[in-house]
């Protein structure tokens, strides 16, 4: 009986041994240790690469953004929707000689239609332009009210009534008179946009 491999056979079975040591001195050593790291490297630069070009297509479009950022704005320099004043004090007293105008246009007289109040009215939020306000009240008839609330918002510049609020009161028309009438009394907040920005940390980094 014949327990030890034949030559022919034992240098078949030594060739394949050597083989599985190289296959695992190659995936312990070899591949771990230097194959995978060199993929590794390889996937980074692809993700370099892929940075490269999105960053050259940013770059590349800057002239035509830069362009559309002028046209902006020259359209703001131009927009008759923004208030003439650059400062909150002036859009206000602006806004009150606005009204003043368009209640003397639609009053039918001195006592029928009154701006009992107006005061200016600074803005506790910010915005992207900076508004000036105005709160006003009025005593006034439903058929000048209506035309008057029209005007305001229909003209140039933009103008924005807010919080509105409608009474509808009986009273004497005038002090001193026995005539009672029935009058609507008004309040609301008038507001405008001046042209400029509000300033933002942002802008200044």
């Amino acid at each position: 009986m014949q327990l030890l491999p034949s030559p022919e056979r034992g240098r078949f079975v030594a060739l394949g041994l050597l083989v599985a040591a190289l296959a695992i001195v190659y995936f312990a050593g070899v591949h771990w240790w230097f194959t995978a790291r060199h993929v590794e490297i390889a996937t980074e630069m692809g993700d370099l690469r892929d940075q490269e070009a999105r960053f050259r297509r940013v770059a590349d479009e800057r002239p035509a953004v830069e362009a559309r950022l002028a046209e902006v704005r020259q359209f703001e320099a131009g927009n008759p929707a923004f208030l003439a004043e650059t400062d909150f004090d002036s859009a206000a007293a602006g806004l009150t000689q606005r009204l003043k105008q368009i209640v003397g246009e639609h009053a039918r007289d001195a006592q029928s239609c009154q701006i009992i109040m107006n005061q200016y009215s600074r803005p506790t939020e910010k915005e992207l332009f900076e508004r000036a306000s105005i709160r006003v009240r009025l005593r006034c008839s439903l058929e000048e009210f209506a035309p008057i609330l029209y005007d305001l918002e229909a003209g140039s510049p933009m103008l924005f009534v807010d919080e509105l609020q409608v009474w509808k009161q009986t009273g004497y028309r005038a002090p001193g008179s026995n005539q009672v009438t029935s009058y609507l009394d008004v309040q609301f907040t008038l507001s405008g946009y001046m042209r400029q920005r509000v300033a933002t940390g942002k802008e200044g980094a």
